[in-house]
């Protein structure tokens, strides 16, 4: 079953798949259009129901598997939403490849198998792997190469890197998600993390904070009714 696997062991079942995908759609780099490798490659058809209530759902509209959109306001919450389909769709394929028949499976630590698909193919390690540490983990500036994901999907890619960190969503002052992939996170911001979110919040600039051990990035995602900070803490412990 899922959770008898290791989350390296599924990541990288999931990692295989989403570069056979891309290859196969003729993708070579980012950014993912995963619109389009649904309706050009898998022969899907995505449309859109103003009368629908939940953000996108898949049915059968006679030998084609059809995705249905609730009009959102950004391009990438569509995006997220086929992405996480096409994974929907490729599941028994990704089960056959992790040895797990269909009716055995269960939730990983409550992420679903076509969510950590759709994180995957609208950021693929094949590319992200390097790029993030080239562009010293800039969330801004990956945003701008792999534009079909938004700014929280790419931060919480950061996680499934090597490199310790703690990511932070905040939204309108207020810790929306937080997470460490090493070290116990506090769910209170540490000082450092304090005052680089303040700065980022109140002059809608990215920003930086080292202070002690700690340093602290922080990168604005702002609109005029609404305010998000995206942090990344690191510790060195030397």
């Amino acid at each position: 079953m899922l959770d008898d696997l290791s989350r390296e062991e599924v990541t990288s079942v999931v990692d295989r798949v989403v570069e056979e995908l891309l290859q196969a759609a003729g993708v070579e780099s980012p950014p993912v259009d995963a619109i389009g490798v649904a309706q050009h490659h898998l022969g899907m058809v995505v449309c859109l129901d103003r009368s629908q209530a939940q953000r996108g759902r898949a049915q059968r509209s006679g030998k084609r598997r059809q995705i249905v959109l609730r009009p959102e306001p950004t391009q990438e919450r569509h995006q997220w939403t086929v992405a996480h389909e096409i994974g929907e769709h490729l599941k028994p394929q990704l089960l056959e490849q992790l040895g797990i028949q269909p009716d055995q499976t269960r939730a990983m630590a409550g992420e679903s198998l076509a969510n950590l698909f759709a994180y995957h193919l609208l950021v693929p390690s094949c590319w992200f792997n390097d790029d993030a540490p080239a562009f010293d983990y800039d969330v801004l500036k990956l945003k701008e190469r792999f534009s079909s994901a938004s700014h929280e999907v790419i931060a919480w890619r950061l996680l499934d890197l090597p490199a310790p960190c703690i990511i932070t969503i905040l939204d309108n002052d207020h810790i929306h998600r937080r997470r460490s992939n090493a070290w116990q996170a506090r769910r209170q911001l540490e000082p450092a993390e304090q005052k680089c979110q303040q700065y980022v919040h109140y002059y809608s600039r990215s920003h930086v904070v080292q202070e002690g051990a700690w340093t602290v990035h922080g990168w604005p995602v702002h609109q005029a009714d609404w305010k998000r900070e995206i942090l990344r803490s690191s510790v060195c412990n030397e």
